[in-house]
This record gives C-alpha cells, sequence and structure tokens, in this order.
C-alpha cells in the first residue's frame, strides 16, 4: 500500500477512526476505496524494537493463514513510514468483553474463544508451513473478536521462529508481566510451552473473570496463578468459578465444559515446561 492510500482511507489519521495506542504506535480503522474495511498499525518511527516488531510480523503474517489468526493485508515503507495493514476485527478483544464490568460474557462464548484460540496456536506450534512459531505476548487483549465472537489472534510483533528442537535464550525477557512463563521470566527461555502456559492463564481468566494481576485485591489475591494454584491442584472448579456465571442457571453440559477448562488451565500451568501438554493436547 502507499501511504497516500492508507491516509485517504484513514481521512488523514483522524481522531474518529483511532482504535488502540501500544508500545508499538497506533491503530485506526479506515476503508479503502473498494469498501474493505481495514485496520492499519502505525509504528513509531524512532524505535530500533519497533521495527524489529515491524519485520517480525510481516514475517509470521506473510506465512500463516488460519481461520483465527488476523489477516496480514499488506504493509506500507514510505519515506521512514511504517505500517501494516488488517483485515478489521470488529467486536474489539477479549480483554475488552471478559473484563467489561457492564456486561457479562456468556459461557458459551467463553467456550468457543476458549476452542479458537487454542486452534490457532495448535497450527502456529505444529501445523504451520514455515515452522514452529512461538507468539511470546498471548493474552486477552491480542485475542480479536468478530461480530459472533469467534477469535482471531494477533499482535505478532514479539513472535519468533523456532527452527531447532534445543529451546533458545533471550538476553531481554518481553512479553506482559502475569501470562509470562516461569522459566521465560527467570532465564529468558523460549519454546513454544511458554505460549501453552500463557494459554493456562487466559483459561484461568475465563473461569474466573479475574484478570491476571489485579493490585486492587488483597495481597494473597493480586497474582491469579499463584491464588488459584491450590484449587487447580484439586480441580475444585466451584471456588474458581466467575460469580457472574450464576451456577444454578448453566446446563449440565456447560458445568462439564467449565470442569474442563478447569483441568486444561491446571495442566498448562505447571512449572515445568515438559510437563505442559503441546497445543494440540489442549
Amino acid at each position: 500500500f502507499t501511504y497516500s492510500e492508507l491516509e485517504e482511507a484513514t481521512d488523514n489519521f483522524s481522531h474518529a477512526n483511532f482504535l488502540a495506542e501500544g508500545g508499538f504506535g497506533f491503530v485506526y480503522k479506515g476503508v479503502l476505496k473498494g469498501g474493505q474495511h481495514i485496520a492499519v498499525k502505525q509504528h513509531k518511527l524512532a524505535s530500533t524494537q519497533g521495527g524489529r516488531e515491524f519485520c517480525a510480523e510481516v514475517k509470521v503474517l506473510s506465512g500463516a493463514q488460519h481461520r483465527n489468526l488476523v489477516t496480514l493485508l499488506g504493509f506500507c515503507v514510505e519515506d521512514g513510514k511504517r505500517m501494516l495493514v488488517y483485515e478489521f476485527v470488529c467486536n474489539k478483544s477479549l480483554d475488552y468483553h471478559l473484563f467489561d464490568k457492564n456486561t457479562v460474557l456468556p459461557w458459551c462464548a467463553r467456550q468457543g474463544i476458549a476452542l479458537g484460540a487454542a486452534r490457532a496456536m495448535r497450527y502456529l506450534h505444529e501445523e504451520c508451513r514455515v515452522g514452529t512459531i512461538i507468539h511470546r505476548d498471548l493474552r486477552p487483549h491480542n485475542i480479536l473478536l468478530t461480530h459472533d465472537y469467534a477469535p482471531m489472534v494477533g499482535d505478532f510483533g514479539l513472535a519468533r521462529w523456532n527452527t531447532s528442537s534445543q529451546p533458545a535464550v533471550e538476553t531481554k525477557v518481553v512479553g506482559t508481566l502475569g501470562y509470562l512463563a516461569p522459566e521465560y521470566a527467570s532465564s529468558g527461555q523460549v519454546t513454544e510451552k511458554a505460549d501453552v502456559y500463557s494459554f493456562g492463564v487466559i483459561l484461568l481468566e475465563m473461569v474466573t473473570g479475574r484478570r491476571s494481576l489485579d493490585i486492587s485485591l488483597p495481597h494473597a489475591e493480586q497474582c491469579l496463578t499463584e491464588w488459584a494454584r491450590p484449587k487447580l491442584d484439586v480441580r475444585d472448579a466451584d471456588s474458581l468459578l466467575d460469580p457472574r456465571l450464576v451456577k444454578d442457571l448453566l446446563q449440565e453440559s456447560q458445568l462439564y465444559e467449565i470442569q474442563a477448562m478447569v483441568h486444561a488451565a491446571a495442566f498448562c500451568l505447571r512449572r515445568e515446561p515438559s510437563q505442559r501438554p503441546r497445543m494440540s493436547q489442549v
């Protein structure tokens, strides 16, 4: 894409089309001349890290296509400007819907989102034609939702390929607190099992309705995984269940799904990476 095309599509990157801001820069919605709705990620100019993230995202999404991954339509590199152009995903993020104080995300939606996101991660780890792709920043904010709550995993700026059977070691730990696997946070060890751990945190958030870190809670409850671990060890789904999901109104099949999600979260959150499942087992 040319810069002028994207400028026109976003009405000169107007405030009315602003969607979000992150460490990388800004995201705007727009409409191409043919009527297609797009999201334009505008990367900050001065950041070397931003340049690496831009290249990583183009590389990953050029070689990976799946119904539960965001679709990269193209990019723009012009006069120092770096932009990524995606198909627009209309229904915000899992973070927005799961933690919205005014509405409750129904269990059926949570279950469908978990399954779709798991399929996307299975594809990245085990089925992608270019090799194993490790996301490294899997969290509800990076799972976008369509109008019918189908999940689209996005934001691959921190992703990396693992072409060797040996784990890579990073000198600089990146990602989001609350979702980092312990072996990655402590020693920079990068394998797909770090993504599995992050996915376990997300499953726990969907069961409980709690954020991975919440400093407004009593100290012993601020870290979701540490608060939940004793309950996970005995598979105590009742004490973990989001109180907004009234148990008496749930169907028997849904109670079984909740128990299964608790079971999966417990395995994903094992401290030893080798004891965590592959995403195809989740």
